[in-house]
């Protein structure tokens, strides 16, 4: 059975969004696996985040502790998102538990490429990772909140579960 740990390190973000420290910051990203001594690895490749400066924190930290205001466009600190980061690195190293529901599918955006979906339904948490010649880059690691997309999620597994058996 795969056992997730709530992120003491939210503490500090409630109510006042990001600290201006990165301390906090590269804790939460330690504890998704993302800054560990030793990378997480899906099937022999390093598991890889974007470490591009987003108004002085990693675009990975930002994307997947935050999402999108519909109205204003900006994005906000999503605490769902928060106390889950913790949970990224199990997930992925994990996927073969019968709580994670695992599939595979191709994208096509700027460039064709394979993705990795991780979804541990009873919690609605997803992480999605992109194959890369190199290793494995982290797309995103989102609360699904939403039972429209996660109905969407939970047919695309089965389709991919009904591929396999062909």
């Amino acid at each position: 059975m795969l056992h997730l740990v709530q992120c003491d390190a939210i503490i500090p973000f409630m109510g006042t969004g990001f600290s201006d420290g990165s301390r906090t910051e590269a804790g939460l990203l330690h504890a998704a696996g993302c800054m560990h001594r030793s990378i997480p690895k899906f099937r022999g490749k390093k598991v890889l985040f974007d470490k591009t400066d987003d108004q002085g924190r990693p675009k990975a930290f930002v994307h997947i502790t935050t999402e999108e205001n519909k109205a204003t466009g900006q994005r906000e600190l999503s605490l769902r998102r928060c106390e889950r980061i913790a949970w990224v690195r199990k997930v992925i190293e994990n996927h073969t538990d019968p709580a994670v529901l695992f599939w595979e599918k191709e994208h096509f955006g700027k460039r064709s490429s394979n993705r990795s979906y991780f979804f541990l339904e009873a919690e609605d948490f997803l992480v999605i990772l992109e194959e890369l010649k190199h290793g494995h880059y982290i797309v995103t690691a989102i609360y699904v909140d939403n039972p429209v997309n996660k109905k969407r999620h939970l047919k695309a597994h089965k389709e991919y579960c009904k591929n396999l058996k062909k």
